[in-house]
């Protein structure tokens, strides 16, 4: 495999059918870019910006988020069977419209009346 270095450039790539294993990239700028078919397996994102970003048919299974942002962010039509959530701010987050906060509240409401 060889290895390609660009520092401090402009650039406008069109990649097909490439391998990119074990590559790095650092305070890169990918505004507007698209990614169709990529495997981005046990790849790491640091101080990644995904705002206003879209993703349609991706794959998450087995992702860890930590300290992520997903303020106004929607989930719609998706596979939640084994997500799990924990010590994060619930506040203004619904589930079909229903408030989580209090779901929350009324569920450890309901547990300690048990």
């Amino acid at each position: 495999m060889n290895t390609i270095k660009l520092e401090n450039c402009e650039h406008s790539l069109e990649l097909l059918n490439i391998d990119m294993t074990n590559s790095q990239f650092e305070e890169a700028e990918a505004k507007e870019s698209s990614f169709e078919q990529v495997n981005f397996s046990q790849s790491a994102f640091t101080k990644v910006k995904f705002d206003h970003a879209k993703f349609e048919s991706v794959s998450y299974q087995h992702a860890s988020f930590k300290g992520a942002n997903l303020e106004h962010a929607q989930v719609k039509e998706s596979n939640l069977h084994g997500l799990a959530i924990s010590s994060c701010n619930y506040e203004g987050m619904t589930i079909e419209g229903i408030p989580v906060f209090a779901l929350l509240q009324a569920y450890q409401q309901q547990a300690m009346q048990a």
